[in-house]
This record gives structure tokens, sequence and C-alpha cells, in this order.
């Protein structure tokens, strides 16, 4: 199979019909508007959660396995990833789900019926992440800590940390995180860590729903060695669909059984606008790469950006009403929470430098 790279001259045409980065993330923060912050508790609680149940199962395994990645950029953008973008979408999706667990269900009624003005629903929501974080649920903390890191290092440990040719990059990697060949690279020996951890101590209901989410997470590798070679994607979609697919599927595996289908659909619909929001702020460093991406090649546009955007903000809206929480006032504070961590995720990414 011979690798492909993307045509120059059709990377110019769509160059010159591009804003600038500075204007296409002005563009973006004009879709957000401004977001409501005094919900900021729930997303400070929900963040405070995750991050000490990453000190508590990740670290770790850090420890064992890549030491030296602490102190590095990585490092940060490991925390980062796992804590403040990959976890708030399972304790989200908790929160709104039709089975909510006896305790989550006790505060969120409380919230639906209560007259509280949103600033106080959002204390009452960190309050109750910090009382859950600490003495509840202590399994599905441990797994939402563990399958959101893990989904940050694959992705990184095949992009940076394998010499192996892309054809051979996903078939060794799966057999890393199978256990069927040894780590060469610390990056590898923590991904083999956290599938380890991950396996550990599940019933028969979650070994399913986690061998599920395995058997997406290896098509999202597959999908990643494609693009490398440069294999068209009938989709059109750059091969990144599995790579929506195969990270929610993961992310949702620790909350599947109080969950429904609705909110992995409104997970996926998350996933995909971060992924075109992500490619549109990228598009310079994307051209420069041997990789072509859905906005280098003109399939995405800022339409797909607002569509995208406006998809999951209905989504969250349909997903909260679904599970019997509907009294106006909470939807709002829902959908203005998920806002406010997505204006949050979106301001971390414009940030990056231009790589």
């Amino acid at each position: 199979m011979t690798t492909t790279v993307p045509d120059p001259q059709a990377a110019s045409r769509v160059a010159s019909a591009l804003p600038s980065r500075a204007e296409r993330v002005a563009a973006v923060r004009a879709l957000f508007g401004e977001p409501d912050r005094s919900v900021r508790h729930l997303a400070q609680g929900i963040r405070a959660t995750a991050r000490r149940h990453f000190d508590l199962h990740v670290e770790p395994l850090i420890a064992a396995t890549w030491p030296d990645m602490r102190g590095t950029p990585f490092a940060e953008k490991l925390r980062i990833g796992a804590c403040d973008l990959y976890a708030s979408a399972p304790y989200t999706a908790l929160f709104c789900a039709p089975r909510r667990p006896m305790l989550v269900r006790l505060v969120t009624d409380a919230g639906n019926r209560l007259p509280l003005p949103l600033p106080a629903l959002a204390l009452l929501g960190r309050g109750a992440m910090e009382l859950l974080g600490r003495f509840a649920y202590p399994r599905q903390h441990r797994s939402i800590a563990l399958i959101a890191s893990f989904i940050v290092v694959v992705d990184h440990a095949l992009d940076h940390c394998m010499d192996d040719p892309p054809a051979l990059r996903g078939p060794r990697l799966e057999a890393i995180i199978a256990g069927r060949s040894r780590p060469t690279h610390p990056a590898l020996a923590l991904t083999r860590a956290l599938a380890v951890a991950m396996a550990q101590g599940l019933d028969p209901d979650e070994r399913v729903a986690f061998d599920r989410a395995m058997e997406r997470m290896f098509a999202w590798i597959r999908a990643e060695v494609r693009a490398m070679l440069g294999e068209p994607d009938p989709a059109g979609l750059g091969h990144r669909l599995a790579g929506v697919e195969g990270t929610i599927d993961g992310l949702l595996f620790p909350v599947v059984r109080h969950a429904g289908e609705g909110a992995r659909a409104w997970m996926y619909d998350v996933s995909l606008f971060v992924q075109v929001m992500d490619d549109w702020f990228d598009y310079e460093a994307d051209a420069r790469s041997d990789r072509a991406t859905p906005v280098t090649t003109g399939d995405w546009t800022f339409a797909d950006v607002a569509a995208t955007w406006r998809r999951s903000t209905d989504g969250i809206e349909a997903l909260v009403r679904a599970s019997g929480l509907d009294s106006p006032r909470y939807v709002r504070f829902v959908r203005e929470s998920y806002v406010l961590m997505m204006h949050e995720v979106m301001e971390a990414m414009a940030a990056r430098p231009d790589e």
C-alpha cells in the first residue's frame, strides 16, 4: 500500500477561502456568546472530583511507568484532557440519566423541584459532586479517571511515541494494550498499565460494556492508521467518526447501566463538535502535516462548527427532559453549565500555539 499526502494545490484553495486563525477563533467565540458564569460552581465541582480521582488512580501508574513525564507539557495536557474535557461527559450523562443512582436522583430531583436561582443550583451541584466524589460510587469515579486518561495517552502514543511505519503502529499498539507485546516506550507502558487497571474488578454487565468500548477503541486506532496512510474516507470526514465513537463508547462504559442510548447519541454529538472545532482552529498546523483533515480538504467549514455546536446544545436540553428533569429553570441550568464548560474548553484550545 502506498502512502498518499494531501494535495497542496487543494489545500491552497481552501486556505485562500479561510479567514485567519484569529478571525476563526473570534467567530467561534461569537457563536458561543457570553456564558453565564453564575453556574461555574458545578463545573468546578465536576473537575475537582475528576482531578481527585486522577490523583488517586492515574498518578500511581504514571509514577510506575513514566515518571519522567511529570513536569513536561504533555503532563499538563494529560491532566487537562482527562479531567477538564473527557471526564465531564460521563459525569454530565450520569446526572441526566433516566436510571440515576439513588443519591444522584435525590440531588437532581431536589434541584428540579426547588425554586432556586441558578447560582444556588450550581452550589448545590458542586456540594453534591464533592460529597459523591469522596464517599459514593468509587468504582465509577475510578473507571472514569482511567478511561479518560487512556484516551489522551493512546492518542499521544500513536502520534509521537512509536517509530514504526504507520501501517505497523496500529497492530503493535493493539498488541501492547492486549498484553501480547512488550512496551518499548514509557508512554506505551502507561497505555498498557491503564488498560490493565480499567479491566480489573468489573462485574459481568460492566465487562460487556468494557469489551464493546475496547473494540470501538481499536477501531479508532485502525482509522487513525488509515488516515496516516492517506487512505480516502468515503464519508468525507478524514476518518474522524471512528475516533468520535470510540472515545465516547469508552467514556460511557463506567455509567452505561444508568445512562440510556440518548446519552450515547448526545455524547457523540459533543465529541464530533469538539473534533470539528479543533480542526477548524488548527488548519495551518494540519495543512503542514502529511495528514488531511476535513477542514484542509474543504469538507468542514464554519457552518459545520455552528451546526454541531447547536446540535450539542439542543441535545443536552432534550437529554435532561427525557430523564424527567423538565422544569424550565433546571433545563436552563444544565444547558448553561454545559455551555460554560465547553466555553472553557474552547478557550484552552484557542490558546494553544499554532504548531
